[in-house]
C-alpha cells in the first residue's frame, strides 16, 4: 500500500466521520442545534464548532479491529465523548440503542460484515472522498451551519 493510498484513506476518514456527527445533530424547529448520544441519550445544544469536537463518531465494533466496518454508516453514530472514550463505547446502551434506530436485522447484519475483509482500491478510495464531501455539504444545507 502506497503513501498516497494511506493519506486517502485516512483523509476519507476524516470526511467519513465528519458526516456521521453531522448526519446525528438534531435541527429543532426553534433552529437549535442538538447533539444526542446514541449510547447515553443524553442531549447537548451545539451553538459553535468547538463544541461539535465534543460529539464523536463513535464506532460500535471498533475501527482498529473491524476494517470491514470501520466505513459503515449503520456501525457509526453521533455519541458523546464521554461514552465514546471514557465508558469505552458504553457498548450495551450503544448495542440498545442502535438495535431500536436500525432494527435488529440491520444489527445481525453489520454483525456479519464486521469479519469480512474489505481493503479499499485507491478508485474506491477516490469515490468515497467524493461522495462524503457531497454529504457533508448536504448535511451542511440541512443544519444551515457551515461546521
Amino acid at each position: 500500500v502506497s503513501l498516497d493510498h494511506e493519506r486517502l484513506r485516512k483523509k476519507v476518514g476524516v470526511k467519513f466521520r465528519k458526516f456521521i456527527q453531522l448526519r446525528d445533530l438534531i435541527k429543532t424547529s426553534d433552529g437549535s442545534i442538538i447533539a444526542k448520544c446514541i449510547s447515553c441519550r443524553r442531549e447537548q445544544i451545539i451553538d459553535y464548532s468547538y463544541q461539535l469536537k465534543q460529539f464523536h463518531a463513535g464506532h460500535y465494533f471498533k475501527e482498529d479491529r473491524y476494517e470491514s466496518v470501520a466505513l459503515d454508516e449503520v456501525n457509526v453514530n453521533g455519541q458523546c465523548g464521554r461514552c465514546n472514550r471514557h465508558l469505552n463505547g458504553n457498548e450495551s446502551a450503544y448495542q440498545e440503542n442502535l438495535i431500536k434506530k436500525y432494527g435488529n436485522g440491520m444489527f445481525e447484519d453489520l454483525k456479519v460484515r464486521k469479519n469480512g475483509i474489505r481493503k479499499y482500491s485507491y478508485g474506491e478510495l477516490q469515490e468515497l472522498d467524493r461522495i462524503y464531501s457531497l454529504k457533508i455539504k448536504k448535511e451542511q444545507l440541512r443544519l444551515g451551519r457551515k461546521w
